[in-house]
This record gives C-alpha cells, sequence and structure tokens, in this order.
C-alpha cells in the first residue's frame, strides 16, 4: 500500500512539473485610444490573440500590439492619449515594468500608467 502511495505522489509531482513547464501565451490588443484586451494563459499564440482581441471589443481598430510566450502580460498608456507600452515577462511586476518604460520613453517621463497588467496562475 506504501509504495503504491509513492507512486501515486510521484506521478502527480511529474504531471504538476510538466504542467508548470507547459508555455503559455499571452497577448494585448489595443485600438490605441480607450478600448484593449488582455489575454494570459492561453495555449497558443492564435488563441491569445483572438481572446484579446475580443476583449479589446474595438472592432476592426483593435489591433495585437503584443503576443508572446510568457505567464504576464501588461498595457500602460499615457494621460495625453499619445503614447501606449506592452510589456511580458515572468511576473506581473516584470511585465508592467517593460510597458511602463516602453510607454514612457515615448512621451514625457512618469506621464504613463499601468491600465492593466494580469499572470496566468
Amino acid at each position: 500500500m506504501i509504495r503504491k502511495v509513492a507512486v501515486l505522489v510521484a506521478s502527480l509531482l511529474a504531471m504538476s512539473a510538466a504542467a508548470e513547464a507547459q508555455e503559455v501565451w499571452g497577448a494585448v490588443a489595443s485600438d490605441g485610444q480607450r478600448n484593449f484586451g488582455v489575454a494570459v494563459g492561453m495555449a497558443t499564440r492564435e488563441a491569445a490573440e483572438i481572446s484579446a482581441r475580443a476583449e479589446c471589443g474595438g472592432g476592426p481598430t483593435c489591433a495585437i500590439r503584443l503576443a508572446a510566450p510568457a505567464r504576464c502580460v501588461s498595457y500602460a498608456h499615457s494621460g495625453n492619449g499619445e503614447a501606449s507600452g506592452y510589456g511580458a515577462g515572468p511576473t506581473k511586476e516584470a511585465a508592467e515594468q517593460s510597458a511602463w518604460n516602453e510607454c514612457n520613453a515615448r512621451v514625457v517621463a512618469d506621464s504613463c500608467t499601468i491600465r492593466s497588467g494580469r499572470c496566468f496562475d
């Protein structure tokens, strides 16, 4: 009985490690103005892009701005509407920092805010 439990536990640990190692995709779509969509935890790039566009809700003006094999993605936008930034990374903080840096590189420093940052858990 103990051997069966040990084998079961080892199998569950192996499956858990394989699931964690599985690549997941995230994407950000935006119309460059008010509408945006963020998708995380998708099995494929295509699925992430479709989900982000659907969440954007801006119709044909919503375009994919970022698609990456990452657990976390983020979107930043400037207060004056002149710049956006997109980021991906292993953590929410890394993705948000990347998006914020990209956005602020295009406008007066520190005028961008994070509009969305999400991770797949």
